[in-house]
């Protein structure tokens, strides 16, 4: 009971920040979105290019941003961006949990 009400508020904030974003977006002019865009693709690049820094690291001292973040970066698809920019071996190593969790579930529907 308290997990589906947990689970229905993050799912509910998660639409919010997805509607505000967007209407934040359509508010700007062109000019305002291509600033936006150079500033955040900057940022990624010097995080997980330049620095090849962790999740967290590129958030907080790249982005300056707070923990608050760590979840909504994580809605907004940017853990699983940062986690494709890794080598195969760096992905594999930092998904292991998540692909013995997939092989253990194939395992128990054979």
């Amino acid at each position: 009971m308290i997990n589906d009400e947990l689970t229905k508020a993050f799912e509910e904030n998660r639409i919010a920040n997805e509607k505000s974003a967007n209407d934040f977006w359509d508010s700007l002019t062109y000019e305002q979105k291509c600033d936006a865009f150079h500033a955040v693709v900057r940022r990624i690049f010097e995080g997980e290019i330049k620095v090849n820094g962790s999740y967290r690291y590129v958030l907080y001292d790249i982005f300056g941003f707070g923990p608050d973040m760590y979840t909504r970066g994580m809605d907004c698809g940017y853990m699983a961006l940062h986690n494709s920019i890794m080598d195969d071996e760096e992905f594999n190593k930092a998904n292991a949990w998540m692909v013995k969790d997939e092989s253990s579930k194939l395992d128990n529907n054979s």
